[in-house]
């Protein structure tokens, strides 16, 4: 449990927006995770900023939970405070730039599939690469996630981050830079809005090609089981599920944990699984892999927590 005066400050502040020793798995796509011992629910920039100065100035450490895709929470739970990024700061703001261009103001913590849709409902063309990929939009910019169509670098103007210290700074799009599956941006940050470069288009073609691209990932992803999305970072010049279906391991299973028989590179929760059995899986996925292939296989997902309660 985090310390007494770290308590007393964030209730504070933030009243019954700050709770403790919270279940973390219903608020993780994988479905599984022990406890925060803190978890805290800002609804502006200023707040954020707020709670990382008290947890620096109380030594707690301090993670930040988008959408809750792309992330392992191991079954000991989640020491310090836990910034929840849902309820605040979803918002869509679209202004015309030129003839066709237009930019759109995104709050960090808007669903990736709510932005689809509003792109849609607002004629923004431009951004449909991104559309059936998981988790929210601080998420998906913080992560560069994208497709073979484009990533979030490609359509970047500027960024406003809380820093650890508590710092609010923004970010023009040339200060930044990007790598596979991630920003350099030195220490722990959060990505609250993101300023995108989109163009004037027809929502009705828009709608479609969105649809389209979803009914494709819903024919080769196991949208009907619980997942992080993909779990290992494609190495150079190869595919991480096609190395991981050569390997023989689809439908492989420790536990309730199984590799999807549809798409490799996804680790499924097949109903009762548990957060060891995912980290069972993965480690032993990336060692069978590098066995019969020589590639270690880098997770994309994060893996967050401890593995056995201290408590």
């Amino acid at each position: 449990m985090i310390g007494i005066r770290a308590q007393k400050r964030l209730t504070e502040l933030l009243g019954e927006r700050c709770r403790f020793d919270v279940p973390m798995a219903s608020l993780t796509t994988w479905c599984v995770g022990g406890p925060a011992d803190c978890l805290v629910q800002p609804q502006s920039s200023d707040e954020i900023a707020a709670v990382f100065k008290i947890c620096q100035a109380e030594n707690e450490p301090v993670r930040v939970v988008g959408a809750g895709s792309n992330l392992l929470i191991l079954d000991g739970g989640l020491r310090g405070v836990t910034i929840l990024m849902r309820g605040a700061l979803d918002y869509f703001r679209v202004e015309e730039a030129g003839d066709e261009e237009v930019h759109v103001t995104v709050g960090g913590a808007l669903d990736v599939e709510d932005f689809s849709r509003r792109c849609v409902d607002h004629g923004v063309a431009g951004m449909e690469f991104i559309a059936g990929v998981p988790g929210s939009i601080g998420g998906g910019v913080r992560m560069n996630a994208g497709t073979d169509r484009g990533t979030f670098a490609d359509i970047l103007l500027e960024i406003e981050v809380v820093e650890a210290t508590g710092r609010v700074r923004r970010l023009p799009r040339e200060e930044l830079v990007y790598k596979y599956r991630g920003l350099a941006l030195d220490g722990p940050f959060v990505v609250t809005e993101a300023k995108l470069r989109g163009r004037r288009g027809d929502a009705e073609t828009i709608g479609r090609e969105v649809a389209a691209i979803i009914a494709k990932r819903r024919e080769r992803q196991p949208w009907d089981c619980a997942s992080c999305g993909s779990t290992f970072k494609n190495p150079e010049g190869g595919h991480a599920g096609k190395l991981i279906e050569s390997t023989g391991l689809k439908g492989y299973r420790i536990g309730g944990a199984q590799v999807s028989e549809k798409h490799a590179n996804f680790l499924i929760n097949v109903g009762d699984a548990t957060a060891e059995d995912l980290l069972q899986l993965i480690e032993h996925v990336r060692q069978t892999v590098f066995e019969k292939t020589g590639i270690w296989l880098e997770p994309e997902v994060k893996i967050w927590g401890e593995r056995h309660a201290s408590r």
